[in-house]
């Protein structure tokens, strides 16, 4: 039962931890800068929450 990828997935995103107020604060941020739109609300771990930070510092350098 455990094999089903329906069941591992769902057991990971139990354990991924939700972006904190400050990454979402930071994206948000970035966002503007970046003059991208704000997908603050959609992230849902603070790994992603992290990625799509570094990827909006690069394209904020860029602009």
């Amino acid at each position: 039962m455990l094999d089903d990828e329906t069941v591992v997935q769902a057991l990971k995103e139990s354990k991924m931890e939700k972006p904190t107020a400050e990454q979402i604060a930071e994206l948000k941020r970035l966002s503007a800068i970046a003059r991208v739109p704000d997908e603050s609300e959609i992230v849902t771990s603070k790994e992603e929450a992290e990625i799509r930070i570094r990827d909006l510092k690069d394209k904020a350098r860029i602009e």
